[in-house]
């Protein structure tokens, strides 16, 4: 009795499979980062200052220190947040990158006339609709053709 063998799962070894891509979008991820903490840091700073202000604060030695740590804890923050993004980025655009590549490839295949393409995505990838879709246009052209 032969024993039946799982079929190995397809595990990409590279994360960065259309690099013009995920470059985009992980760049686009960190100038919103860059952006919100900007944000987030002139508004603090707005805040702090304006109370230092309002109490006659602004010459105390103090209360400036308390400024600068307030502006170095949110640089900080974004210095530790940075790789994160990144590495979040990376693999969100992986679950639609790879599988673009391996779209495109069958699409360049089926117009040279070869039709014997199935598309095979990973559990959790995005596309997989357009995939099936693709793999039932191949099946179809196959049947046609022959």
């Amino acid at each position: 009795m032969a024993t039946r063998r799982a079929a190995p799962r397809f595990q990409r070894r590279r994360y960065l499979v259309n690099p013009s891509l995920q470059y985009r979008f992980i760049g686009v991820l960190l100038l919103l980062l860059l952006l919100l903490t900007a944000g987030a840091l002139g508004s603090v700073y707005l805040a702090l200052w304006i109370t230092l202000r309002t109490y006659h604060l602004a010459d105390n030695p103090v209360a400036i220190a308390q400024l600068a740590g307030v502006g170095l804890l949110v640089t900080l923050q974004l210095l530790l947040i940075a790789p994160v993004v990144v590495w979040l980025g990376v693999r969100l655009t992986h679950k639609v990158a790879g599988p673009l590549v391996r779209i495109q490839a069958a699409i360049q295949q089926m117009t040279q006339g070869d039709y014997q393409v199935n598309i095979k995505l990973r559990k959790g990838d995005s596309l997989v609709e357009l995939a099936e879709s693709l793999n039932t246009l191949a099946s179809t052209l196959r049947s046609r053709s022959s």
